[in-house]
């Protein structure tokens, strides 16, 4: 018979909660993207924080996903970050419009 092992993660951090606005670093750690390549989305438009200095930027929880949505887009069809936004934009849209028409059929 064999012995039977179980193995513990432990992680250290701090809880987040998703109403709380995040700072630079808070959006790098949870995104996993640089605070480099954050600032490269915020000038491409991708993402629009709240404050007027990078030092006083606040994001909402929602950019965490949108941040990695962008990286797939990036990793997976090989595009820029240009091509990322562009491709995040027109899922956007595509959502929305799918959503008026859901409203519109009986």
């Amino acid at each position: 018979m064999g012995v039977k092992y179980n193995i513990i993660h432990v992680h250290q951090g701090r809880m987040v909660d998703e109403e709380e606005d995040l700072t630079l670093m808070e959006l790098s750690r949870l995104s996993r993207v640089s605070p480099t390549g954050l600032i490269e989305m915020v000038e491409e438009g991708i993402l629009e924080p709240s404050g007027e200095r990078v030092r006083e930027w606040r994001f909402s929880f929602s950019m965490v996903e949108r941040v990695r949505r962008v990286t797939r887009f990036q990793h997976d069809l090989e595009v820029n970050l240009a091509g990322a936004a562009l491709a995040l934009h027109l899922l956007e849209k595509i959502v929305k419009l799918e959503a008026m028409l859901q409203r519109r059929a009986p």
